[in-house]
């Protein structure tokens, strides 16, 4: 099963065997993507459900401590008042409880998966400037370079920011331009001053190459994960 149902926990039978079952045949597809060092969309698609089912599984405890409680005893020896709920858990809640917990240690273990992988590609990923850089680095050029691939992958790239209630937030847009096959002749600033000058951009346009110096699938794993790690670089480097 390769997508789950946003909804898979609550809809239809809440029978913790069929939810296991349905649970299990979507983390299968999941850790057969990640055995292929895929991520995406697994993995974001993963963290999404984790976090849906967190939080039904914090919406169900608020709602059952929010139930009316009566006094049950009086503790003399230590001067407390002991209450109870007046709403029991019934059946179908405790189905619910043993369904959540049972998907949520299930999916945090491949969640453990993913993240390792993510780590391992991030880790091995080496970031430079090519040639003198603008003094703004919200726009500019990136240079993709896998080093077991025969070409640069090229983007346009521009920073985003926009504010939140809370918080600053700041998005990375990129722009597919061309995948140029590699020459030893030709140097990275003078392919940066070729695809400048093609794209009529100026001259002084800040132009950065991401080194993989290891191989991962490129459009499920290592481009996204260029991109984040691209993000925060120039966040950091602000």
């Amino acid at each position: 099963m390769e997508k789950l149902d946003d909804n898979w926990i609550t809809k239809g039978t809440l029978d913790f065997e069929y939810k296991k079952y349905i649970l299990l045949a979507y983390l299968q597809h999941v850790e057969q993507s990640f055995e292929q060092k895929k991520l995406y969309p697994s993995l974001a698609d993963l963290i999404n459900h984790y976090r849906n089912a967190s939080s039904l599984k914090d919406g169900k405890t608020k709602l059952f401590h929010s139930f009316p409680k009566r006094l049950s005893r009086v503790d003399l020896e230590s001067f407390e008042l002991l209450f109870e709920t007046v709403i029991k858990d019934d059946a179908g809640s405790q189905q619910l409880e043993e369904i959540l917990n049972f998907s949520l240690a299930e999916m945090k273990s491949k969640l453990h998966i993913g993240q390792n992988i993510f780590d391992a590609v991030e880790k091995q990923l080496f970031i430079e400037p090519v040639g003198v850089k603008a003094l703004e680095d919200n726009e500019g050029l990136l240079m993709i370079d896998p080093e077991y691939d025969k070409y640069y992958h090229v983007y346009k790239y521009k920073v985003s920011i926009f504010e939140t209630a809370h918080e600053k937030m700041r998005g990375l847009q990129t722009d597919f331009i061309a995948s140029i096959r590699k020459s030893i002749g030709t140097t990275l600033e003078q392919l940066k001053v070729k695809i400048i000058s093609n794209m009529k951009l100026v001259s002084n346009y800040s132009t950065y190459r991401v080194i993989s110096l290891e191989a991962y699938p490129y459009n499920e794993t290592l481009l996204p994960i260029v991109k984040r790690r691209f993000s925060s670089f120039l966040a950091e480097s602000a």
